[in-house]
């Protein structure tokens, strides 16, 4: 009985222990389910307290470890969490070196150089008055144009772009007058001849009936060969038609001018504001309405030439004149974007027009600042030559900038979460 007694007093108190412990842990932010065991208080009690401690200790030990976990977890949310707000504070683009060689975007590295003032202007590409040939009526009359009489068609030398005809014309046909007026005479001369021999009309009667004869047959050969064609006599483009299909022209009237455009004029209007820099202008660059390519004068023997009457001088302006060889099949007639090209200025930062992109009214560049990744940067710019621009504010010596492909970088911009894109 005392046996039996002492025994169910080390029950009382190890269960006692068991439930501090279970309490304890219950008071951890994670919650723990635990099994519950029932104790059957035996004569192998002292065994099974001894199992309650040691499951006591596992419990412990698994304890620790969960922490240990929840701590690791901690720390790698923590260094996602700081890995998202350096990404959101970062205003990098994401472009890989793979795309960037597939699209063909292209960098270059920003250097000083010279550069020169601009005037941009309007004016017109004109034939070379040493270059070219009109075509004129070689007799009255109404004129049918063929289709090829039409600004810049090419021709031939003795191409045919219309005749001229008087029939139905007032008057009536002067091929058949000229030809009556010529029988006419003939017939008088051959009736005198006899009576001048015979001496009964003086010398001055037959010499007055062989004029007439000798102007009435060359009237007759004028309007009865080619002068009822129309035809070109050099080869070449035709630059200007002055008359229009079924009008009437006299002999003489100016039909169509042909260049051979070999020799081309660019003609450009120069505001009167700007006639202090007149004596600064050497040569220019040209963009013809008909195409994107801009052309260098420098490249083509362009020069400056006098201000001769090539045109209606448009009151306000100053005709600055361009003398250039045609060696790119520039056609003659055309209006053009004109950049006078004047005095030169060192030290200026440049870069061609496209690496600058445009938005709501603001300029941006985009440099590249690591193999796979780039910044946009406002730009201001200055003037430019339909080619290159200069850079004002927001570039400097050493970037390394996006020439080709920049709307590229700039599309992608929109489809990139803001970051560090590339491996460290």
């Amino acid at each position: 009985m005392k046996l039996r007694n002492i025994m169910f007093a080390i029950s009382i108190a190890t269960l006692t222990a068991c439930g501090t412990s279970e309490k304890n842990n219950s008071e951890h932010n994670h919650s723990h389910n635990t099994e519950s065991h029932e104790h059957v208080h035996s004569h192998d009690e002292a065994h099974n307290h001894e199992n309650c401690g040691h499951n006591h200790a596992a419990h412990n030990h698994n304890h620790a470890k969960a922490a240990h976990n929840h701590s690791h977890e901690s720390v790698e949310h923590n260094h996602n969490h700081n890995e998202q707000v350096h990404a959101e504070n970062s205003d990098e683009i994401a472009f890989s070196e793979q795309k960037a060689k597939y699209f063909g975007v292209k960098t270059e590295k920003v250097t000083k150089g010279t550069f020169n003032d601009i005037i941009k202007v309007s004016g017109q590409i004109l034939p070379s008055q040493s270059d070219e040939s009109v075509i004129s009526a070689k007799s009255s009359g109404i004129i049918k144009l063929n289709s090829n009489a039409i600004e810049g068609k090419q021709l031939s030398a003795g191409t045919s772009i219309g005749q001229i005809s008087s029939h139905n014309v007032a008057g009536g046909d002067a091929n058949e007058v000229a030809k009556i007026n010529f029988e006419a005479a003939k017939r008088e001369l051959e009736r005198i001849t006899p009576l001048y021999e015979d001496k009964i009309i003086t010398e001055r009667e037959y010499n007055l009936a062989k004029q007439i004869y000798a102007q009435a047959k060359a009237a007759l050969s004028g309007n009865s060969g080619a002068g009822s064609n129309a035809a070109c006599n050099i080869s070449g483009t035709i630059a200007k038609v002055y008359v229009k299909d079924g009008e009437y022209v006299e002999t003489g009237t100016p039909i169509a001018l042909v260049s051979k455009n070999a020799k081309l004029i660019l003609r450009a209007d120069l505001p009167n504001k700007y006639a202090p820099m007149l004596s600064s202008i050497k040569t220019a660059n040209f963009k013809p309405a008909y195409t994107e390519t801009v052309y260098d004068l420098a490249e083509m023997n362009g020069k400056i030439v006098s201000n001769r009457n090539l045109s209606i001088v448009t009151p306000g302006y100053i005709p600055v004149n361009f003398e250039f060889t045609n060696n790119a099949g520039i056609v003659a007639g055309t209006y053009a974007e004109i950049y006078l090209i004047g005095t030169s200025k060192d030290n200026c930062i440049t870069v061609p027009l496209s690496a600058i992109t445009e938005e709501e009214g603001y300029f941006f560049v985009y440099e590249k600042v690591h193999h796979d990744a780039y910044t946009k940067k406002e730009v201001k710019l200055g003037m430019n030559n339909g080619t290159d621009v200069e850079i004002l504010s927001g570039l400097h010596e050493g970037d390394e900038i996006v020439t080709t492909g920049a709307v590229l970088i700039k599309l992608s911009q929109a489809a990139t979460v803001p970051g560090h894109s590339h491996e460290h």
